[in-house]
């Protein structure tokens, strides 16, 4: 089955769903042109096309979210943590001090404790667009795609259209939705400001075809 992506109607096309001119398909609901990259040689199984992706790289908040603060990147004086610690015996769900201890654990890789201070804040109803980002990052370590699904819905105004269609993507490949991943991640292409990125997305698009 060959399915391709209109970009005005922000949907997957099947051959119903189009029509053939000349040697364009065209949406039946729109008449503009679907995008269609082809597919690739072999057919790999989800987790291999994730591992493909590379989906945590470029997408690391320290680096390459400038709505995180800043100051995560310096080494982190144990009195800070102390103090964080301290915070908590009196506020549990203090969102600063939470936050302090979940970049901590994280820069440490320890992912669990990381995840666990970030989930507080979202229980606390706390989480900020400088928040999102990280959270969606360590529920993607930790492979949990529904929740990653979730949070993108319950958070969407703090996410660009770009990012939340990354995340959906993954999440959805993640969980074997191989029809909706192959939606997100056209939608994402077409929000990608990344030549590089694009590419990859491209490269997932055409393996998402083959498993198809």
């Amino acid at each position: 089955m060959t399915l391709r992506y209109c970009n005005s109607c922000k949907k997957i096309c099947d051959s119903q769903s189009t029509i053939a001119h000349e040697s364009l398909f065209l949406c039946k609901a729109c008449k503009k042109q679907c995008t269609y990259f082809g597919k690739e040689a072999v057919s790999l199984s989800p987790e291999d096309i994730l591992a493909k992706y590379d989906a945590l790289n470029p997408f690391n908040p320290l680096d390459h979210f400038s709505g995180l603060t800043k100051d995560y990147q310096n080494d982190y004086p144990d009195i800070g943590v102390i103090e964080c610690e301290e915070i908590l015996k009196h506020h549990p769900t203090n969102p600063p001090a939470l936050r302090y201890l979940s970049h901590y654990y994280w820069k440490l890789g320890i992912n669990d404790k990381a995840l666990d201070f970030m989930e507080k804040i979202n229980q606390a109803q706390a989480i900020t667009s400088e928040d999102i980002t990280h959270y969606l990052t360590l529920l993607l370590i930790k492979k949990q795609y529904a929740k990653i699904s979730t949070i993108i819905t319950s958070y969407t105004e703090l996410l660009s259209p770009f990012i939340s269609a990354h995340y959906q993507a993954i999440a959805h490949l993640g969980l074997n939705n191989i029809k909706k991943a192959l939606e997100a991640f056209y939608q994402a292409y077409h929000l990608c400001e990344n030549t590089d990125r694009q590419k990859k997305i491209k490269t997932i698009i055409r393996y998402l075809n083959t498993a198809l």
